[in-house]
């Protein structure tokens, strides 16, 4: 990585000790929790039983609906999510989400592109905008406006941008999103965001290290549980984080995947 020595380097910035009983188990902990989100729940039972870990059947199963949902949003299946944000409107509307509108403007969208065909569908389908008249009023006009194109088709009316594709991204982002919001979890898992934090950190603490080795500087590393140098994290979810790394690292449905 950037050329430089594993073995040595990285070893040098080790603090002897630091996973103990109590360090083990949550850093045991946050792993499965991780694994749980990824939706390889073989892999998660494993670790815990050779863990020896005791996790309540219920901590896994939000994430098991949640996987499942993202992966019928990726094969462009919307009724799933469309049934989850049904049923948790009211949560959904207190947090101001849009998750239930963009879902049925995507139905909408799919229905345009039959062309004239579904049309009466799509006149019958837009009574799903009337709950969010008020705050999607101007989305809606444009829907509305589309179906005028519908007979020389939407791809080349002047609304073919409802046709981009990165809208199905898109969606999958918001629901991560406001799905962990309700659930009180973050959008990336913790052991994502430590990952992140050691490969931001690690050559300024080798730099620091070996500057202090060569100064003779003892004493200065007091190796307490806070880092000499301020990181800044990446918190925004995307397809693929620290491409510095190689491809070994990408983005899972709710977080990094090794």
């Amino acid at each position: 990585v950037g050329g430089l020595n594993l073995d040595s380097d990285l070893g040098s910035v080790g603090i002897e000790g630091c996973w103990q009983a109590d360090s083990q188990r949550l850093l045991n902990e946050v792993m499965v929790e991780h694994f749980f989100r990824q939706g390889v729940l073989d892999v998660a039972e494993e670790l815990c039983q050779e863990a020896g870990l005791c996790i309540d059947p219920n901590q896994r199963e939000p994430f098991i609906e949640l996987n499942r949902i993202l992966e019928a949003l990726k094969l462009r299946d919307l009724r799933p999510a469309l049934e989850w944000a049904v049923e948790n409107r009211e949560m959904l509307m207190a947090q101001n989400s849009s998750l239930e509108f963009k879902l049925h403007r995507l139905s909408f969208i799919r229905l345009l592109m039959g062309g004239t065909a579904n049309q009466r569908e799509a006149l019958q389908y837009a009574r799903n905008f009337q709950p969010f008249a008020v705050n999607h009023q101007k989305d809606i006009q444009v829907l509305m406006g589309s179906l005028v194109y519908l007979r020389q088709g939407i791809e080349n009316s002047p609304y073919v941008h409802l046709l981009d594709s990165n809208q199905w991204s898109d969606i999958c982002d918001i629901f991560t999103r406001d799905a962990c919001s309700l659930l009180g979890l973050s959008v990336e898992s913790p052991l994502s965001v430590s990952f992140s934090a050691g490969c931001v950190a690690l050559p300024a603490l080798i730099n620091i290290k070996a500057v202090i080795e060569q100064r003779q500087c003892i004493g200065v590393w007091t190796q307490k549980d806070e880092l000499p140098v301020r990181t800044a994290l990446l918190t925004q979810p995307r397809p693929f984080a620290l491409r510095g790394v190689g491809s070994l690292i990408r983005e899972g449905p709710l977080g990094m995947q090794v």
